[in-house]
This record gives C-alpha cells, structure tokens and sequence, in this order.
C-alpha cells in the first residue's frame, strides 16, 4: 500500500468525526493535570483511541491538534506537539500489527511507547526549557537536582522515567479498554475495526477450550 492510501484509509468520515472527541479529551486531561501540578500529563488518552480504531496518521493529526489547542494557552507547550503526534503515529502502527488485541501485546506496547516518549521528551525539555518546563514533572526534576548528586541531565532523565511510565501506561491501558468493549458493529465502522474484531474470534475458541 502506498502512503497516499495509507492516509486515505485512515481518514474515513467516521474516523475523522472521532477527532474533536478525542481532542477534547485529551484537553480535558491535559488541563487537569496541568491546573493540579501532575508529574503525569493525560494528554494522549482520546489519541490514542483515535489511532488504535483508524491508524497512525489519524493518530499523528490527533495528538498534534491536541497540543497545539493547549498551546493557545501556553505557547511553551506548542514544541511538545512534535511527540503528542509521534506517540499517535506509533499507536497506530502497533494497532495495525494487532498489537492491542491481548493485553500482554498491549502492556509491551505500552512500554515501547514510554521508552520512545522519554528518550523525546527528555531532549525536548533539557535542550529547548533547560530540563524546566509548565508540567509538574518540572517539581519532580527540581526535587532530584535539589536533593540528590545528580547533575541537570540526568535529573531530567530520572524524573521522566516514572512520569511517563505511569502516564503512558495508563493511557494505552485506558485506551485498550475503551477499544476492546466495543461491539463488533461499532469497531466495523472504522479502518483497524476488523483487526479487533477478528481477535475476538480468535479468542472465543481458546476460551472454549480451556473450559
């Protein structure tokens, strides 16, 4: 498949109308975390759901129009839109390669997606905010550099690892859960609905037979 029918695919009338909903839940969250001083960000819930049902370019569009509607109220949030659109670009190529129909498939997903988050995350917040950012994760980061022998660098990288772990990992699990309880003619209405619905087959025999 070439890459302009691998964006047509993405975008049919049912996916694209998914967009504002999930973009609105991803402000909702984002904001939350934002207004309390989370060390996560709930940012990429409504993404990711985007991309699990319609694909990775949905998913990229999502995740950028999210951040860059949280940016009218922050512009230092607006770089941040290059990782929010790469996550959604991620989700939606292990979706398409069934990597959300077990949740032993979706717990290594979700770990493939921290690890990529931190690593962009990392640099965006060292190089471009001097590790310093509007996240709460910057209480943390100033929590280690202040109380530990750790220079900037590395405090930005230890205060990462367990935001995004938790933040990601409750994100794909939220996500994956919303996606599996579908019904069949729900998932059927969009791009990566088959792939879903075809592992519930899969599932039923072994569960029959396990009994």
């Amino acid at each position: 498949m070439g890459l302009v029918d691998s964006i047509k695919r993405d975008f049919t009338l049912m996916a694209i109308l998914l967009i504002p909903v999930a973009v609105a839940i991803n402000f909702v969250g984002g904001q939350l975390a934002k207004t309390l001083q989370l060390w996560i960000f709930l940012d990429s819930i409504g993404t990711f759901i985007v991309a699990m049902l319609a694909g990775p370019w949905i998913g990229l569009v999502t995740g950028a129009l999210s951040v860059l509607l949280l940016a009218l109220g922050d512009a230092t949030m607006a770089p941040w839109s290059i990782l929010a659109a790469a996550m959604g670009f991620l989700v939606g190529v292990l979706a398409r390669r069934g990597m959300f129909n077990t949740w032993g498939r979706a717990a290594i997903s979700a770990l493939i997606v921290t690890l990529i988050s931190v690593a962009v995350s990392v640099l965006l917040s060292y190089f471009l905010y001097g590790g310093f950012t509007t996240s709460g994760v910057s209480i943390l980061t100033g929590a280690i550099n202040d109380y530990s022998d750790l220079p900037l660098f590395l405090a930005v990288v230890a205060s990462h690892v367990p935001a995004e772990l938790i933040d990601k990992f409750l994100a794909v699990g939220i996500a994956t859960l919303v996606v599996r309880s579908m019904s069949k003619r729900a998932l059927l209405r969009f791009p990566h609905g088959e792939i879903f619905v075809d592992a519930r087959k899969k599932d039923r025999p072994a569960a029959r037979t396990a009994s």
